[in-house]
């Protein structure tokens, strides 16, 4: 009898709820924040996503962000990379404990400057800041000591100001394991236009955390060594937020370039590609495949300025673009992001329909906020990783979410 009773109430509730085909569909996954100690205790944003191909371990570099020695409400936070890892595809996450590329804070100055508020006067508050990294495993490395990559973008911060044209480089630093990036020497990879001389002095009054001159000036080398009339459109490039690729054949690069030649700045991503195996110091080494994304493409697909934060990822014999839209009518606001598809990697091809860039997958944050900067790898637990910023009641506001997107 019992049975019987609940079998009847099952037919009443399954009938009540449109059970014969009419149900409602399942509630959406929600987006999960990802959190594990260790990090800075304003939080984490920019994370970047690779596996070990021996361990089947995943690991992830990430902006690691605190209160600056100098903070007040007006002045900037400290940011430096970090990585962490996981045994359990991204379920979760734990903090691998080192440093790999440091914020340095200290007093600099006197320092002459192009930038358009003037020179930095001596007993300058400044902080190098390390953020926006891309972690890869190369597997055609010239050799096991440069299997694992980090290139990240380093740039000097004094009081309320970001000095990004004179004082900026793209760096890198390689090793054999993840891990043993923390002891690995930097080494200023990519320059762009309007980087001062100075900042090749690790001393007063400049303190560089990264001596010399960038091993590839490229608004200029790639000038030279390319066949490609395009190329001297790098000539003004003041380069940011790097994205790194491996495969068996190729090291592939996608960057924001931001042109000084035009006031407005003309905002803009670029692309380059490096055939294994990669000598990354090289500039005869990098071939410029020209622009990947422009600002009319950002206007056409989503409405925004330009896009910045470009990731590339494989999923199946399948590159991917992920990248963020930018507001500019509200103070560089990034927008999410959107998913696109190469239709050919090596040629710079992104699928389109009739012109139109063809959008396969895109996330969402907070309405009204500052968020995009994904990271996404291949079957990766909860989906592309989305950077939020700026949400109440916490006070570590940089925080990153596991948006439950997926790549296709």
């Amino acid at each position: 009898m019992k049975t019987h009773l609940i079998m009847l109430f099952m037919v009443f509730f399954l009938s009540a709820c449109g059970g014969n085909g009419d149900s409602a569909p399942p509630p959406t996954a929600q987006p999960e924040r990802v959190t594990f100690n260790g990090a800075g205790n304003l939080g984490i944003f920019d994370p970047s996503v690779t596996r070990d191909i021996a361990t089947g371990r995943l690991w992830m570099s990430y902006s690691s962000v605190d209160t600056s020695i100098y903070h007040t409400p007006a002045i900037y936070w400290r940011v430096s990379i970090r990585l962490a890892y996981s045994d359990d595809n991204g379920a979760t996450w734990q903090d691998n404990g080192v440093v790999v590329a440091p914020n340095v804070e200290t007093i600099l100055g006197p320092m002459a400057e192009n930038h358009p508020t003037g020179s930095i006067p001596a007993g300058s508050e400044g902080t190098w800041q390390s953020e926006t990294s891309s972690l890869i495993y190369d597997p055609s490395a010239l050799v096991p000591e440069e299997r694992w990559k980090l290139i990240w973008f380093q740039y000097l911060h004094v009081g309320t100001t970001s000095f990004f044209a004179d004082h900026s480089w793209i760096a890198v630093k390689m090793a054999s394991t993840p891990s043993g990036l923390a002891a690995a020497t930097p080494v200023k990879l990519f320059g762009g236009a309007g980087l001062q001389a100075d900042g090749s002095n690790t001393g007063s009054p400049v303190f560089s955390p990264t001596g010399g001159i960038p091993a590839i000036q490229l608004n200029t080398d790639l000038s030279q060594s390319s066949g490609r009339p395009d190329v001297t459109e790098l000539n003004l490039c003041i380069f940011a937020e790097p994205g790194l690729h491996a495969t068996n054949s190729a090291l592939y690069l996608a960057i924001y370039c931001a042109d000084a030649s035009t006031v407005p700045l003309t905002e803009y991503l670029v692309y380059f590609r490096c055939i294994s195996p990669c000598n990354m110091t090289s500039a005869a080494s990098w071939e410029y495949l020209g622009r990947l994304l422009t600002p009319s493409d950002a206007q056409a697909a989503t409405g925004d300025h330009h896009f910045q934060a470009p990731a590339l990822v494989e999923k199946n014999g399948t590159t991917y673009l992920v990248t963020t839209p930018v507001d500019t009518t509200s103070g560089n606001r990034y927008s999410g992001c959107r998913v696109y598809e190469f239709s050919d990697v090596d040629s710079n091809q992104l699928r389109r329909n009739s012109g139109q860039l063809v959008e396969v997958a895109r996330i969402d944050g907070d309405a009204n906020t500052h968020n995009g900067a994904c990271a996404a790898y291949s079957g990766l637990d909860g989906g592309i990783l989305l950077s939020q910023f700026g949400t109440t009641g916490t006070v570590d506001a940089f925080k990153a979410y596991k948006s439950q997107v997926g790549l296709p």
